[in-house]
């Protein structure tokens, strides 16, 4: 089976600016990776280079073997700020069910399977005693594993999120980060993150992007290694494995 990812020798600009410098990523089947780097470092244009929505100058991309455009389809994706406003009168099922637009008919009410899915992945984030629960009476924690519900119900193979958790305290966090780690038994997934030391303690590696892009084991990120990406002023903060919330 191709590669979840497979980019090679990547080059993308935004005019005159050059964001991403001979890019090279390779995205296994369920890893659990992260996206680390400095903003307007690059991460953003990455994902969008893997969803197919923008297209590099030079270079090559395949997403399941396939050109982005096409393997998109098999990619859940949670962009850093929804276009949902929380005061419109929608339920958690409305929103999951969105995921499900264009899936099995183009125009037209929701099928009986739409449904099924959708409550069945309402249940997979912890919230299906709260499908009816209008948006805005949600958590901000509980939105966003309703965001993950959304991205879920396409059945993707891959699953991208974009600061998922830049909203978050410290306890929700550490629950969204249990519960990716738990759906990532089944899919490969990619965080953006600004926190390398904390998501350090799920991902296996960390595609560190300032332009140009390197990719690490966990084991290797160190002050050194932050240093170079984000500047003397950042320090890397070694977080344990039992988290205390204090």
């Amino acid at each position: 089976m191709s590669n979840p990812i497979q980019i090679d020798n990547l080059n993308f600009s935004y005019g005159p600016v050059t964001v991403l410098e001979n890019a090279n990523v390779t995205l296994a089947e369920k890893e659990f990776v992260s996206i680390v780097g400095p903003n307007g470092g690059g991460k953003t244009t990455l994902l969008k280079i893997m969803l197919g929505l923008l297209e590099p100058q030079s270079g090559s991309v395949s997403v399941f073997g396939k050109v982005p455009a096409l393997g998109r389809k098999q990619i859940g994706y949670l962009p850093q700020y929804t276009s949902l406003d929380s005061k419109f009168p929608v339920t958690a099922l409305d929103v999951v069910l969105m995921g499900r637009l264009g899936l099995t008919r183009s125009l037209g009410f929701y099928t009986r399977t739409d449904r099924e899915v959708a409550h069945a992945m309402l249940e997979r984030v912890g919230l299906g005693l709260l499908h009816k629960r209008p948006l805005n009476a949600l958590s901000g924690g509980q939105q966003q594993r309703v965001l993950i519900a959304r991205a879920l119900v396409s059945e993707p193979k891959l699953l991208l999120l974009d600061e998922p958790t830049s909203s978050l305290d410290d306890y929700v966090e550490q629950e969204l980060f249990d519960l990716l780690q738990e759906l990532n038994k089944e899919l490969t997934i990619v965080v953006v993150s600004h926190d390398v030391a904390y998501v350090s303690r799920y991902v296996e590696k960390v595609i560190c992007v300032n332009r140009v892009v390197h990719t690490h084991p966990v084991s290797e990120i160190d002050e050194n290694l932050i240093h170079d990406m984000y500047g003397e002023h950042v320090h890397a903060v070694r977080h344990d494995q039992e988290h205390d919330h204090g």
